[in-house]
């Protein structure tokens, strides 16, 4: 109890050991089939312990109570970007189940694919900056010195310890961030996330959606698997593939998007997360998505976009201190496409700008529908904010 008063941590940090003791007993025994059984017997378990408690919750979580006294006048998605990773190491469960505790719309879950084809929860299909693979596994690299969780069966990814990101040289690359060193954090995978989710839902009378991503859908089909038809599976095992379902599934490869849904015939939501040519992150032309041809062929297979922050902004007229649109959003909103920008950073705002301002500006100018953020309080405390003006107006 001694910890969980410390001021150190704060209210936030409470909240979440609060949460941990309702769901963490599944989750430490989903753990400990990893301990010397073979990858299909980890697989299956998984999955039949899923499954078994599925269908029994879904209806509870369908069903949850509307939220009441607050104005449906101005509304605003507040989606947590890789769990609440302003304050715990990203894509943990407990960063998912702190996330869950600060009252997000929905949790996001970035997914790749081991070694046995078990969906995890991991920003990248590299393990270094996030994990110590290199102390657990030296020699495990690949010809580019990159450690690829491809090549790792869930038993033995099991055995990293997830600690905040680092860059390239090992500098965190936010330093103001969790930094104790004492607590151990895991790699789960995508089933637990969503398992983890949906108990709480159920528990707390909530409806909390999910946003998995399917992550270099390209390089899994090079390496044999199809990352988008497991991650489907995945929400279709929790009734969360539908049109009018709690969830949302992205990717920034458009080829991807297309087959997701004239090949895999996905029925649920879908985002085209919109990158710059330079990262790579597939072969996307981000730059003929962005025109008024790419946008309507997005909104054939899509029903929002997910663009980086910096591309809805007209950047000349920022640096003569007058905030635009960028011209190419009109495009979007005229094919009626959801819009949830990446990412609001409390600790890394972009220059000559607030925060609030910076949402104000999203919200009124640019017309965003939501935002994915690090640190949900802040935008609920602005979200709350212009509701009680709406309120107050009317």
């Amino acid at each position: 109890m001694s910890l969980l008063m410390n001021n150190r941590y704060g209210i936030s940090l409470f909240l979440f050991f609060c949460l941990m003791s309702l769901p963490f007993a599944e989750v430490s025994q989903a753990q400990a089939l990893s301990a010397g059984q073979s990858p299909e017997k980890i697989n299956n378990k998984i999955n039949n312990k899923i499954n078994s408690k599925v269908s029994s919750r879904v209806k509870s979580n369908k069903e949850g109570p509307e939220e009441s006294g607050k104005s449906q006048a101005f509304e605003f998605t507040v989606i947590t970007h890789r769990g609440a990773s302003g304050y715990l190491p990203e894509h943990t469960l407990e960063a998912a189940t702190l996330a869950f505790a600060l009252n997000a719309d929905f949790i996001e879950q970035d997914v790749v694919i081991t070694k046995d084809d078990i969906p995890i929860v991991l920003h990248d299909i590299h393990l270094e900056t996030v994990t110590n693979v290199e102390t657990v596994f030296p020699g495990r690299a690949r010809e580019d010195d990159r450690f690829y969780a491809r090549d790792f069966t869930l038993a033995e990814l099991r055995r990293l310890n997830v600690h905040e990101r680092e860059d390239k040289s090992q500098n965190r690359v936010f330093p103001s961030r969790f930094s104790a060193t004492t607590p151990r954090f895991s790699i789960a995978t995508l089933y637990e996330h969503f398992d983890l989710i949906s108990e709480l839902n159920r528990q707390l009378g909530k409806n909390i959606g999910v946003y998995p991503e399917v992550k270099s859908p390209a390089f899994h089909l090079a390496e044999g698997v199809d990352a988008s038809r497991i991650v489907i599976d995945a929400l279709q095992a929790f009734n969360l593939d539908g049109a009018q379902d709690n969830s949302y599934l992205q990717c920034f490869d458009f080829s991807e998007v297309k087959r997701i849904r004239n090949e895999l015939g996905y029925k649920g939501k879908v985002v085209m997360l919109i990158g710059e040519n330079d990262w790579k992150e597939s072969s996307t032309d981000y730059t003929w998505i962005r025109s008024a041809e790419g946008m309507a062929e997005v909104a054939k297979y899509a029903n929002g976009i997910g663009p980086w922050v910096p591309q809805l902004f007209n950047q000349d007229d920022a640096k003569r201190k007058k905030i635009e649109a960028a011209d190419w959003v009109t495009h979007a909103h005229s094919n009626n496409l959801t819009i949830h920008p990446y990412t609001y950073r409390q600790d890394a705002p972009p220059p000559r700008i607030t925060g609030p301002h910076l949402l104000d500006a999203l919200r009124d100018i640019v017309k965003v529908d939501g935002i994915f953020t690090d640190q949900v309080p802040p935008v609920i405390a602005w979200r709350e904010q212009r509701r009680s003006k709406v309120d107050g107006a009317r």
